[in-house]
């Protein structure tokens, strides 16, 4: 059966949506963070065979490598998989594609990686029945997003409509828990809960960070002595790992449904 092919940036540039640095505390421990969660549930048991789908400049990708698995990599974007052949020196396997239809056998992974990727996604629905296709019966997608529903959009979201009631001077442009452009669905822990559909089953989601992005947050971290600076940034994400619906991003672990497999 053939599909129209979903819309996706294919000209996508290495050099864009870097925000620049240097970064505050807060978004320094997040970047850090988030992959180190992702590559530590992924690779958990013996090492196999592992897919980064969205790898773009391929620091998830080097992490999933570093613990001995077969790491290869997917985009969608042919200037982003030229950097990851450069950057590994064409060791590592890279394949430009789009998410929605992943151009392998079925059951070739035991391992399918997805960070900060799936709310970029034209058809989520449909990359999730792919992801259910190629993973191995025993294998699990690991899929982290940001959840726009957290506590620090929620407060952030509750001062501005505040200050406007009050007519306070507010921010005009597009404020950190409101979906920028580039995102094609308000990523929750509900809404994630539902994606799986028929196919996947959510077995594990744990949260990151909290109050990442809410100001007054950032600038007490930034105030404080690095060591105690650091130890408040993991003491709030030990809390936002058992919390995941409050927390900043999320980190979720699906298995194929048996009837998937079944069925296919």
């Amino acid at each position: 059966m053939t599909t129209e092919a979903p819309a996706v940036d294919l000209d996508w540039a290495v050099d864009e949506d870097l925000p620049p640095g240097p970064y505050p505390r807060d978004s320094e421990f997040v970047f850090r963070r988030v992959p180190q969660l992702v590559t530590d549930v992924a690779t958990r048991g013996t090492p196999g065979r592992v897919l980064d789908v969205a790898c773009g400049l391929g620091g998830q990708l080097a992490l999933l490598r570093e613990r001995g698995w077969d790491a290869w990599g997917l985009d969608a974007s042919m200037a982003l998989a030229r950097h990851i052949q450069r950057r590994f020196e064409r060791d590592a396997p890279v394949v430009v594609a789009v998410a929605e239809a992943l151009p392998f056998r079925s059951g070739s992974f035991d391992r399918i990686v997805c960070q900060g990727s799936l709310d970029h996604f034209p058809q989520p629905r449909a990359f999730m029945r792919e992801v259910a296709r190629v993973l191995k019966p025993n294998g699990h997608a690991i899929i982290g997003i940001s959840n726009f529903d957290s506590l620090s959009c929620r407060l952030g979201q509750g001062l501005y409509g505040m200050k406007a009631r009050w007519s306070l001077p507010v921010y005009l442009g597009r404020n950190f828990w409101q979906i920028p452009a580039n995102h094609t669905f308000r990523g929750t822990y509900r809404v994630l809960k539902g994606l799986g559909g028929p196919e996947l089953e959510l077995v594990e989601c744990r949260g990151v960070s909290l109050l990442w992005l809410f100001h007054r947050w950032t600038r007490l971290v930034q105030a404080l002595p690095e060591p105690l600076a650091n130890a408040a940034l993991t003491s709030l994400d030990r809390i936002a790992y058992r919390a995941p619906a409050i927390a900043d991003l999320l980190v979720s672990v699906w298995r194929p449904r048996r009837n998937a497999h079944d069925a296919g």
